[in-house]
């Protein structure tokens, strides 16, 4: 992202291709939901907005089953880390009818150390976005690690993946980016 300082942004997709799920949040292990609990840690503002509702609700979640939960049942919401929310901040960031949220108010929040995760549509539930004042990359490798043998992972510079059918690539071509492969 442009701006005053740099910020960077991620996105984390997961499938289960044998039960032909796509979507992170509807993994039955919940293991993506976990493993952005992990790179973010906690403790982490939580704002949840079903479409058609006026008011804001806020949670402060501290326990990382709390964050699995939350990060799995996502609506039009909002979540962030290192910054106490105002009611303004949430409205802003989870108001608009489209569920994306003003740049600018992004890019102050960013600019405060703030990390955001917002829900990205997927075929089934949804997948997460991610924007970051770090980099976190090596975290998500890190917590990657964790997986089970039988999970194949992949961290790929998000400049690499143009368009919904890169964020799709393991159901056309697995190999296409084996360089980037958590091992």
């Amino acid at each position: 992202m442009k701006g005053r300082k740099r910020h960077f942004r991620g996105h984390l997709a997961a499938s289960d291709l044998d039960a032909d799920i796509v979507g992170g949040s509807a993994l039955e292990d919940q293991a993506a939901a976990r493993i952005l609990a992990r790179v973010l840690q906690g403790p982490i503002w939580f704002s949840n907005r079903a479409p058609g509702q006026v008011d804001v609700s806020l949670s402060l979640l501290t326990g990382m089953e709390d964050i699995v939960q939350a990060l799995s049942t996502i609506g039009q919401s909002v979540m962030m880390t290192d910054v106490d929310p105002t009611k303004e901040i949430i409205e802003g960031l989870s108001g608009r009818e489209d569920g994306l949220p003003g740049l600018h108010m992004v890019a102050q929040l960013l600019d405060a150390g703030c990390t955001l995760i917002f829900p990205e549509s997927a075929q089934m539930g949804h997948d997460w976005s991610v924007f970051s004042p770090r980099p976190l990359a090596s975290d998500f490798r890190d917590a990657m690690r964790t997986l089970p043998d039988d999970i194949r992972a992949f961290v790929i510079p998000y400049t690499e993946v143009r368009g919904e059918r890169g964020f799709y690539f393991e159901q056309e071509n697995i190999g296409r980016f084996s360089q980037y492969e958590v091992s």
